[in-house]
């Protein structure tokens, strides 16, 4: 028996980006572990990947092209060669470029694979074609304009400068479940002596390890900053000298700030006048504070606000400032390279329309001219779109060519015409770094391709050399795609520069010890000018309604606030496939359950006007009246009526960025069945 070890890192869409050791015997892996030559890393995995291997290796995987033979949504396929494959999609493809123009044709794609290469491997295919744009907005777009209007493109502080902190506070993210290894740091820091404050709409796992656990309203985070800062700035706990030094327009946000009550703050945020003293009293008195905000937040009408509003306060308090032990962090932003290099934008002969990835629903049901091909690949949008009954009734046209790239059968594989085998990281070439930390490498596969699997990268290099394409970025190999980007990236270490990317090496930025410093990077804006922004937007973070949350009509039908935050077992709806026959939870309060004679394992249909949602009843008081918990993107699943979550979510867009608002629905409940019924 043959056993060896070879290193790559974790592709998936957390801040984490691990470097993972495979073990293989005889070129089977056997095992997967966390790289300690890894700084975040450090040795150990989250529960999710530990069993990869066994995920890459699973009988269920699709490991050869297959063509549709049955009813559109049933999953039925035959399978045939690539011969085939190609034929019909060049076929396909062409026709509806003949008939209907390049627009017709829309890819959606989002972060399934995080590779610098294979994720935007789609691009320059697509900008060649003439295809529709897809506006990637679903997940982080709010945050990063939240963070950049006033803070721009500068980088979030180092997740390492958490271990010298006397306070962390972990602001709307469950750090245990979706960034666990910032834990360490917080461990470190709680070892000396330092306390973790929590702040979240509920009693999540990271919660229950905090010192002190605020539960702000969804969508209260931009009053709870500002209040905060209110306090702060009439009890002289701002940081004057930072505010003087590097910061301009603080007057005009000082004036706002004066002009409303603390109380006008707290009723909104779902807190009291004085736990937001308390919380503001206890930052203001420890200089060492850290800031760990979750992307979670934003995924609201509001939520752009709230991150404006969460770097501002951050900002008056100094935490800027490179001091040892302070900072805030949402992205690192640590590796910035030209991704022209990526997507060759050039390629396009004029200018094409653009679709929000999170109203694909309307897109494929109202959009005129009608999309007429959809090419779905590192995604799986019948589970994570919102809106998900309308993306469904469009993936049920018999005049839409859908064509799938995937590893399982996901619900969005089982409305594809073409269905096309794709490779893990595992049998890929690619760079990746996180974005909750400094860090990046080049891996090399670790196994070859299973089946007649084929990567992203290969997958529309092929494709563009069928079609006739035989512009210069269709003939790059991977290794020059690689090579080309990295060339671009100015935060690579001067050695990796000169001697390259060495597969299985870790590299650090060289931004990293300005993370989060404004005394190397210039002035921070606590306004900015409309002269190049919409002038409708704010120009200093302030109070606004939500859309569905603050609707009196819709409240009065819908009584329930709703939000979906993810759960342990699944990223996004990546591993769903280890579930397909689970219904999950529905976290209700004891109040509302008694007032709905609702006992603890019942089901319970969730439902509005867009949809439904089968969960089992868990009455629990980690979380507020009136506030349901579905945690976890369970999979559609035909045979047992299982529904997705989104079913219940909109395709209304965030404040900034177009992002999506899955933590705001308002919802009713009813019993479905009795507890002895439980599937």
């Amino acid at each position: 028996m043959t056993t060896e070890t070879r290193k790559t890192i974790c592709p998936l869409d957390c801040p984490d980006a691990c470097g993972m050791i495979a073990t293989l015997e005889n070129g089977i892996i056997t095992k997967v572990t966390g790289d300690p030559d890894h700084p975040i890393t450090q040795g150990f995995l989250c529960h999710k990947v530990q069993t990869y291997h066994h995920r890459i290796q699973s009988a269920d995987r699709v490991l050869h092209p297959q063509h549709r033979v049955g009813k559109k949504g049933e999953g039925q396929f035959g399978q045939i060669s690539w011969d085939d494959a190609w034929q019909i999609l060049t076929e396909q493809l062409t026709n509806i470029k003949k008939k209907y123009g390049g627009e017709a044709l829309l890819p959606y794609s989002y972060a399934g694979n995080m590779g610098m290469i294979n994720r935007p491997a789609g691009y320059p295919f697509f900008h060649k074609y003439g295809a529709s744009q897809l506006l990637q907005t679903i997940c982080s777009a709010a945050a990063k304009e939240g963070w950049s209007l006033h803070y721009g493109a500068k980088p979030g502080s180092p997740p390492e400068k958490a271990a010298d902190a006397d306070l962390i506070i972990a602001w709307g993210i469950s750090a245990k479940v979706t960034n666990i290894h910032f834990m360490p740091f917080v461990q470190k820091a709680k070892r000396r002596g330092a306390k973790l404050i929590v702040i979240d709409p509920y009693l999540n796992s990271t919660a229950k390890s905090a010192d002190v656990y605020y539960p702000v309203t969804p969508g209260g985070d931009t009053a709870l900053a500002l209040g905060m800062l209110k306090h702060c700035m009439e009890n002289g706990l701002i940081d004057q000298n930072f505010i003087g030094q590097y910061t301009d327009g603080f007057e005009e946000f000082a004036d706002y700030l004066e002009s409303k009550t603390l109380e006008e703050f707290a009723t909104i945020s779902g807190l009291t006048a004085a736990q937001i003293q308390e919380l503001a009293t206890l930052i203001g008195q420890t200089k060492k504070t850290f800031i760990r905000i979750g992307i979670g937040l934003t995924r609201n009408t509001q939520g752009a606000m709230s991150v404006r509003a969460i770097t501002c306060f951050s900002a008056a308090m100094g935490l800027f400032n490179g001091i040892e032990g302070r900072g805030a962090l949402l992205q690192s932003g640590a590796f910035s390279g030209d991704t022209h290099l990526l997507s060759y934008p050039s390629l396009m002969e004029a200018p094409t329309r653009a679709v929000n990835m999170v109203q694909l629903g309307h897109a494929l049901t109202e959009l005129s001219p009608p999309v007429k091909g959809l090419f779905v690949y590192n995604s799986n949008p019948l589970s994570i779109a919102p809106d998900t009954t309308r993306v469904k009734a469009g993936l049920e046209r018999e005049d839409l060519f859908t064509v799938v790239h995937e590893q399982f059968l996901t619900p969005t594989a089982r409305y594809a015409d073409l269905l096309l085998p794709a490779t893990t990281s595992f049998e890929n070439h690619d760079l990746y770094t996180g974005y909750g930390h400094f860090y990046m490498g080049r891996v090399d596969p670790v196994i070859p391709p299973q089946g007649e699997a084929v990567s992203n990268f290969d997958l529309f290099q092929t494709l563009a050399q069928k079609m006739g394409y035989t512009d210069a970025p269709f003939l790059q190999t991977i290794d020059d795609r690689i090579e080309s980007y990295a060339a671009s990236i100015k935060e690579i270490p001067e050695k990796q520069k000169k001697e390259g990317l060495v597969s299985g090496e870790i590299i650090r930025s060289d931004i990293i010890n300005h993370g989060g410093d404004f005394s190397q990077f210039g002035q921070y804006r606590f306004n900015f000018s409309v002269k190049s922004r919409d002038p409708n937007i704010p120009r200093i973070p302030c109070i606004l309604p939500r859309h569905e949350f603050d609707d009196p009509n819709l409240k009065s039908r819908y009584p329930f606030q709703l939000i979906t935050p993810p759960m342990k077992d699944m990223l996004n709806s990546t591993f769903g496939e280890r579930y397909c026959n689970e219904a999950g939870t529905l976290m209700i309060h004891p109040l509302d359950a008694e007032a709905h004679s609702i006992q603890e394992g019942m089901l319970i249909e969730v439902f509005n006007g867009r949809g439904r949602n089968i969960r089992k009843a868990a009455i629990s008081t980690n979380t507020q009246p009136g506030l349901l918990i579905l945690e976890g993107i369970y999979w559609e699943n035909e045979s047992s009526q299982m529904t997705s979550v989104n079913e219940l979510t909109s395709q209304q867009t965030t404040d900034l960025g177009g992002g999506g608002t899955f933590h705001e629905a308002r919802v009713n409940i009813r019993k479905v069945l009795a507890k002895e019924d439980i599937l």
